[in-house]
């Protein structure tokens, strides 16, 4: 599995490394065998293919990374979302997003930085793959939204958040990431109210006050979402992610909705997992 990381020396969980760096992970269970490779592997890999990026959340060591990409290839798997018909290449991007020295409240600002070398990776990707979507979860999803927030800088095909541990009313007009949601064909929220993480979890935007979590109960205004966002697709997971903070890739009705997604299939504007 190929693994793109900002991190210095590949695998500090506070610092940001000057350029890129790239391995390619050779057993599932263990993060410390690997190659060091260049991105050209990774391009040559992608040629017209269909290509899922990965991107974590918050304070995850790299033997975390590992564990949680290999295991979402897996679920990928089971599907048929990996190989022909599905994804040709799933590339997984980590970031320093450890806790800082005010906790959690500075982790925002690494996913920020963060974000312009996961567009860059994007771009390198689209100039030759068949389409690029991008997977998720928690305080990832700032990572792919600030990189997103330009439109026609940079376009994916499905942006699917899981968990996205960013103020519920973000991709509302005038909000922060209203734009980014134009950068994508569709923009997918997974949510379960009974995340334990999130429901404990308020998420503070210094311009906007402190909100709840979009990955808790979805937008905080269906009309508006209706209406204002027609890129943004709503999933309520509760019925089958309940509190554990990272249940999607443990769930095989969240892979068989991806699967549906990746088809190109008509999706409901809100739908649930049942």
């Amino acid at each position: 599995m190929y693994v793109v990381s900002c991190r210095r020396d590949f695998e500090s969980n506070i610092h940001f490394s000057k350029v890129p760096l790239y391995r390619n992970y050779t057993n599932p269970a263990s993060h410390k065998e690997f190659q060091e490779i260049t991105i050209d592997p990774i391009l040559a890999a992608a040629t017209g293919k269909h290509v899922c990026l990965l991107v974590h959340g918050f304070n995850n060591p790299i033997e975390n990374v590992a564990k949680s990409y290999w295991a979402l290839v897996s679920g990928l798997d089971k599907p048929g979302l990996n190989g022909v018909g599905g994804y040709g290449l799933v590339v997984g991007f980590t970031w320093p997003g450890s806790r800082t020295g005010i906790g959690y409240f500075g982790a925002p600002r690494k996913a920020d930085k963060a974000a312009s070398d996961f567009l860059d990776l994007i771009n390198a990707l689209r100039a030759v793959a068949m389409t690029v979507d991008v997977q998720t979860h928690s305080l990832g999803a700032r990572v792919a939204l600030r990189a997103l927030e330009k439109p026609g800088k940079t376009f994916v095909s499905n942006l699917m958040m899981a968990a996205p541990a960013v103020d519920d009313n973000i991709l509302e007009p005038r909000e922060s990431f209203f734009d980014s949601t134009i950068s994508c064909e569709r923009c997918i929220v997974y949510h379960s109210k009974e995340d334990s993480v999130l429901k404990t979890f308020p998420i503070p935007d210094a311009f906007d006050g402190i909100h709840g979590a979009l990955g808790r109960k979805g937008p905080r205004r269906k009309a508006i979402t209706l209406e204002k966002t027609p890129n943004v697709y709503v999933v309520d997971c509760t019925a089958r992610v309940k509190k554990e903070h990272g249940g999607y890739r443990k769930t095989p009705q969240y892979f068989e909705h991806w699967k549906v997604v990746l088809s190109g299939a008509p999706l409901n504007r809100y739908d649930a997992l049942t």
